[in-house]
């Protein structure tokens, strides 16, 4: 193989860098589902039927977070648009604790998102999820 050729399966830092921040918030997200099921039965908001639907919600969130790193990482181009949704996503609710005056809650889901969106969007990201990276 000659020097300048990549080997198989080395990506971009910024490819590794979105896949990481991708992988962390969902284990965020998995978390707070493990959180949820533990205090089911204390709350006082919902019934026990929302509480578990709450849990099954964020849970399967969690999970599919799991699945667009994993995409993106493969280099599937339907992860580009799966993650933007879910980093929008973070984007609005960060507004929302913005609005309430929850700086340091919203700092922590505005950065992310906006490091991934960035990411998702740079040319080596791009590259590597059109498939041109492979040729």
């Amino acid at each position: 193989m000659p020097a300048s050729t990549p080997a198989v399966g080395l990506r971009h830092p910024l490819v590794v860098a979105a896949v990481l921040v991708l992988f962390l918030q969902a284990a965020a997200v998995l978390w707070t589902a493990v959180r949820f099921a533990r205090d089911l039965g204390t709350g006082v908001a919902l019934n026990l039927g929302g509480q578990i639907f709450l849990v099954v919600l964020v849970a399967l969130g969690g999970v599919w977070l799991v699945a667009v790193a994993i995409g993106v990482w493969r280099g599937g181009a339907w992860s580009r648009s799966a993650a933007t949704v879910v980093e929008l996503f973070a984007v609005i609710l960060s507004v929302s604790y913005l609005s309430a005056g929850n700086w340091l809650i919203a700092a922590a889901f505005l950065v992310p998102a906006a490091a991934v969106l960035v990411m998702l969007f740079s040319a080596p990201v791009g590259q590597h999820l059109s498939g041109a990276a492979q040729r």
